[in-house]
């Protein structure tokens, strides 16, 4: 099988989008919404000629409902349901197909690309998403959004966009995705929102998303710290405005979840010691309305990452706090044993992990824990028949080739061999859904 191809429709756009700056295009479209009666129909747009102005329940937008979670008719946050008696804007800049690169498969060993059980490129994108085929589902997403969308959809072209960067991070072409995120332009924009409610039009998910590429394709993470922070700020003006404690809730977990993503960036930059810090505050509020759990979690996260800085005390307060606050045994467990491999005490670690894997023999996290505590103690063949088994009854996960792989490097001089069985091996399961199918050549090690 040879490498998938996004093969988007190479048509000429008469109206010179695609060499229009961002702002350009935002100017054109701003200037078309105040236009009504004929000039608003798409008979003109060589992209709209299978498409209507109105798409029926039987469009493609529809059959990708399922899988939208942050879809305007659903969620309570949308004043603009209902509303169509507004000009429509024009979003056909997002349909032009020199925008979407064509996806490269030298990173993918050859059995992935050649899988008996490789489903078509045709197939629904839900299904590709559900067995977890981000790759195809990255190509279906760009086919269907340059050639069978209305361009004043915004619900579905968003919707496409969004399938299409995620699944390109979700693959590790993070490049690619922040530089096809910049055909959105400015998102804080007027054009991007609604002329009536002045709602934002781009779902939550995206916008959040497209912060991160933007510092990815920028090459500056602190433009994405400033991202996040001015969505927090919005947040805050939306919780003010709430109408009902449904809206405040959802606004309170989305300012939650920036504050958490800043942490994330800080993690990415280096700076773990800002990033602990950063999160300390996340959990310091006094709000006796504030969900236990979640303050739990990131009390968690915050143990993580003074492990990660070597700051064991720092950890074990955090781990303490959480354990107050909600205890759980598993995961309780786990971290204590990753206290014990920070303080270099493996024979102590595998104690631990061994006790947990007793507890929870179908944990793949604590399975896979075990096997790398053996290996540092010198049990090279049982962390091997550990990580073996564990490929047999777990779905692959990438941390788990990787350390597979380096168990045949340690074994065998024939390694290679060993990596591209493997390679084979698990090309030729079924996805399921819980973790990606495609495993990159980095994984291997090859």
């Amino acid at each position: 099988m040879s490498s998938p191809q996004p093969s988007l429709p190479n048509r000429a756009r008469s109206h010179g989008r695609a060499a229009a700056s961002g702002d350009e295009r935002r100017r054109v479209a701003v200037q078309r919404r105040s236009t009504k009666g004929p000039l608003e129909s798409d008979i003109d747009d060589p992209l709209a000629e299978s498409a209507s102005a109105s798409i029926p329940s039987s469009s493609p937008r529809r059959v990708l409902s399922p899988t939208r979670s942050d879809a305007p008719s659903t969620s309570p946050l949308s004043p603009h349901d209902g509303l169509t008696d507004f000009p429509q804007k024009d979003f056909s800049f997002l349909q032009d197909p020199t925008s979407y690169h064509v996806l490269p498969a030298t990173n993918v060993p050859p059995p992935f690309l050649n899988a008996p059980s490789l489903p078509s490129v045709a197939s629904p994108i839900p299904d590709l998403l559900k067995s977890g085929h981000y790759r195809l589902a990255a190509i279906a997403a760009a086919r269907t959004l340059v050639a069978a969308i209305s361009p004043t959809d915004h619900e579905a072209l968003f919707h496409l966009l969004h399938i299409r960067l995620a699944c390109l991070c979700l693959i590790s072409e993070h490049a690619l995705a922040a530089q096809e995120s910049k055909i959105l332009g400015d998102l804080s924009s007027t054009f991007y929102r609604h002329p009536l409610t002045d709602a934002h039009l781009v779902p939550w998910s995206l916008r959040l998303l497209t912060v991160r590429l933007a510092a990815l394709g920028y090459g500056e993470w602190r433009k994405g710290i400033m991202g996040y922070y001015e969505l927090a700020r919005e947040c805050r003006e939306d919780i003010v405005k709430a109408e009902s404690e449904e809206d405040k809730s959802l606004w309170k977990a989305r300012l939650r979840e920036c504050g958490i993503r800043v942490a994330n960036v800080l993690v990415e930059m280096g700076e773990l010691e800002g990033a602990g810090r950063h999160l300390g505050t996340l959990t310091s509020s006094k709000d006796s309305n504030a969900d236990s759990q979640e303050s739990r979690d990131i009390i968690i996260m915050e143990a993580l990452v003074w492990l990660r800085v070597g700051d064991v005390r720092a950890a074990r307060r955090c781990l303490s706090a959480a354990s107050t606050l909600s205890p759980d045994d598993k995961l309780d467990g786990a971290i204590n044993a990753l206290f014990a491999m920070a303080d270099s005490d493996h024979v102590s670690a595998v104690s631990r992990w061994k006790d947990l894997h007793e507890k929870h023999p179908d944990d793949a996290m604590i399975t896979q824990n075990l096997a790398v505590s053996l290996l540092y103690i010198g049990r090279i063949s049982d962390a091997r028949k550990l990580l073996a088994e564990l490929t047999d009854t777990s779905p692959p996960f990438h941390s788990l080739v990787f350390n597979l792989s380096t168990i045949y490097e340690l074994c065998t001089e024939r390694n290679r061999d060993r990596k591209a069985a493997l390679a084979e091996k698990l090309a030729a399961r079924k996805g399921d859904g819980s973790v990606g199918w495609e495993i990159g050549m980095s994984e291997f090690k090859l």
